[in-house]
């Protein structure tokens, strides 16, 4: 093998190189724990794409997902004077396109207040959404960072373990990656359930590193739309597609598996 091959090689040379007591000759590494580690980060990788396409999915994709949410709790009852549902939605998609680059700022977008026509969004909130439109834009570049090392680590898999073996080493490090997933999502689950504004003040404190997104009723209309129902509903939105997509591919890695176990036929 090319691993005895390399130990001998090493052996023959030892005499000729001088090392002091406190080295020690690096120890081989076992390619089956490369090869594992390699699947387990596909899989971690994967997890972590599909989450941030979840999310994604909801605010952009879902058809009149916001119109929906906004018409289910009333939102334009709850802003500080009268504002229609058409305009509640206009100033949320102003601000998702913001935050994915699509507008270059908020100072032109502008809702009818009390039969008033102005900009909607105050300096804090504008300030608050440019640090979440840095949020969204490293969450993009960071998905496609992650989808070519998913590339790159199946092409090492395919390369040294063959199709076969890769489809069966990518499967079981799908599969244990999502194990770990699913009960750190439980975990949060149940958090959530417990009490979801504790849990959405941690993920600001975690995500921001300042106070901005403290938002007040009085001064701030964003925080009278974006209310935290409307979090607490996108959120499960966001983890039910998760987990769709995971279990359809979980369902897959399975099959895989199962049909890997089974000898090739002749």
């Amino acid at each position: 093998m090319l691993l005895d091959k390399i130990a001998k090689l090493s052996n023959s040379k030892s005499s000729e190189i001088e090392m002091s007591e406190q080295s020690e000759p690096p120890a081989h590494l076992d390619p089956s724990l490369i090869m594992r580690a390699a699947s387990l980060a596909v899989g971690i990788l994967m997890i972590f794409i599909i989450l941030l396409t979840s999310v994604q999915a909801v605010c952009f994709w879902v058809p009149n997902w916001w119109r929906n949410e906004y018409a289910k709790y009333d939102t334009p009852s709850n802003v500080r004077g009268e504002m229609s549902l058409d305009d509640a939605v206009h100033v949320t998609e102003d601000m998702l396109d913001y935050c994915i680059g699509k507008l270059d700022t908020l100072d032109d977008s502008e809702a009818t207040i009390d039969g008033v026509k102005a900009p909607f969004f105050t300096e804090r909130e504008k300030s608050h959404l440019s640090d979440c439109r840095e949020l969204f834009m490293k969450g993009m570049r960071a998905r496609v960072i992650c989808l070519l090392l998913v590339i790159g680590l199946s092409i090492y898999l395919y390369v040294h373990l063959g199709k076969r073996g890769a489809a069966l080493a990518l499967s079981v490090g799908y599969l244990r990656a999502l194990s770990v997933a699913a009960a750190f999502l439980l975990i949060v689950s149940i958090a959530s359930l417990i009490d979801f504004t504790a849990v959405f003040t941690l993920f600001h404190k975690i995500f921001f590193d300042n106070d901005l997104w403290i938002l007040y009723p009085n001064e701030d209309n964003l925080i009278n739309i974006m209310q935290e129902n409307v979090f607490a509903d996108a959120a499960i939105w966001i983890g039910g597609i998760w987990a769709a997509v995971c279990a359809m591919l979980s369902a897959s890695s399975i099959l895989v598996l199962k049909r890997g176990s089974e000898p090739p036929s002749v």
